[in-house]
């Protein structure tokens, strides 16, 4: 059985339904104050000589039909302005539905840009995110913290694009030179991504990501909690990845030799809090399951 109410049913019924209520009001009203309402009827009849007054009659008996115009009025209106509130809020939901759309794939295609420069940088931002996030839940970030670390972790190495290929992939060590070039990664992401406005957010992190504690690092040399909070947890997801995965100049390294390079920068290269995290979730089979592709080289 079809128990649906048309458009048309819902602006007949309820105003009738408003109708009907005002004169069960009046209804009610009268019965529990039948001795009062007839005493004021006789004293109205005996004080105007027996002539009621007609304004009376009218407010007596048809108070309820003016308050249901009254109410329709009012319902009508509202419902005109409930109806163009979802139709507002149902277009921007889909322009905001759009806009993410295009957000995540313009950050997919910063990281495939990336990857297609070296197979040293293939895999790596994936592998950064995802450590990133485990650590980041270890200690108990918000859901909005977790995703604003997501996305700075996919585009922290950005800057490398302006980098060159050869510099990249290097077996030797670096010269001073490269080094300085390597060092412009963090400001050449942020001079990349600082145009698109959804993306200012992700800045500080990114940014900060090769920051030291002891405040030699690069490219702001900010010391302690100068640094970014989320940017702290990107240096050591970056630094974790870069030392137990491939790199043009060295082989990779185990797990636990990995942590223990960690462990032995702490509070000189990294915040404490981090390390702690990173040393408590290392055995666990989340955190050994994030890709075993090589990753890039975190210079």
């Amino acid at each position: 059985m079809d128990l649906s109410i048309s458009k048309n049913d819902f602006d007949f019924y309820v105003p009738l339904m408003i109708a009907f209520l005002g004169w069960v009001v009046l209804f009610g009203f009268l019965y529990n104050n039948y001795t009062q309402t007839n005493q004021d009827i006789v004293t109205l009849i005996t004080s105007s000589g027996g002539n009621v007054s007609a304004q009376y009659t009218l407010l007596l008996f048809f108070s309820p039909l003016i308050s249901s115009i009254i109410g329709y009025a009012v319902w009508r209106r509202l419902f005109q302005y409930k109806t163009r509130y979802l139709n507002e809020m149902r277009i921007k939901n889909l322009a905001e539905s759009e806009l993410i759309e295009i957000i995540d794939s313009l950050i997919l295609s910063f990281v495939n840009a990336l990857d297609a420069k070296s197979p040293w940088t293939k895999g790596h931002s994936l592998r950064v995110r995802d450590y990133s996030l485990l650590l980041a839940q270890e200690l108990g970030l918000s859901e909005a913290q977790r995703e604003l670390l997501s996305i700075s972790a996919l585009l922290h190495d950005i800057g490398k694009i302006g980098t060159y290929d050869d510099v990249l992939n290097k077996v030797d060590p670096l010269t001073d030179a490269e080094f300085e070039l390597i060092k412009k990664h963090p400001g050449n992401a942020v001079a990349i991504l600082s145009p698109i406005q959804k993306f200012q957010v992700f800045l500080p992190c990114i940014r900060s990501h090769h920051e030291r504690m002891d405040g030699y690092g690069y490219p702001d040399g900010l010391v302690g909690e100068e640094i970014p909070f989320l940017g702290r947890i990107l240096c050591v997801a970056d630094a974790y990845d870069a030392i137990v995965s491939a790199r043009p100049y060295k082989a990779q390294m185990t797990k636990a030799e990995g942590v223990n390079e960690i462990r032995n920068k702490v509070g000189t290269q990294f915040d404490p809090r981090v390390v702690a995290a990173l040393i408590s979730i290392h055995d666990r089979p989340a955190f050994d399951s994030v890709g075993k592709e090589p990753a890039g080289d975190s210079r």
